[in-house]
């Protein structure tokens, strides 16, 4: 679903980035390929949802989408907890790498 796909790509490009600590700085070169690709990557899924796309009357209602949407809010929710605990791990002004235990 498009509003699914853009919530994540939203989360995942805007709101982490900024949640995120301090660490070791990225370099410029890595930035811009990350950021032309996720602009590509977007584009070509957006138009794809919205363009090409069918979808049949009734297919908001369809178990198939409810099971996958239910899935989705469930998935997001873990991968929102996991970053919450993976940003935790270092304490500020900290910058090495760390692993999660337990």
């Amino acid at each position: 679903n498009t509003i699914n796909f853009l919530f994540f790509v939203c989360h995942r490009a805007l709101i982490f980035p900024l949640l995120i600590r301090e660490g070791k700085p990225t370099p410029l070169f890595t930035f811009v390929l990350a950021l032309l690709f996720c602009v590509f990557n977007g584009y070509l899924q957006g138009r794809s949802l919205t363009t090409y796309a069918t979808y049949p009357p009734g297919w908001l209602s369809d178990s198939r989408f409810i099971t996958g949407f239910l899935g989705f809010l469930i998935g997001m929710a873990i991968n929102i907890h996991s970053d919450h605990i993976l940003r935790n791990l270092r304490k500020p002004g900290e910058t090495g790498y760390k692993i999660p235990r337990g």
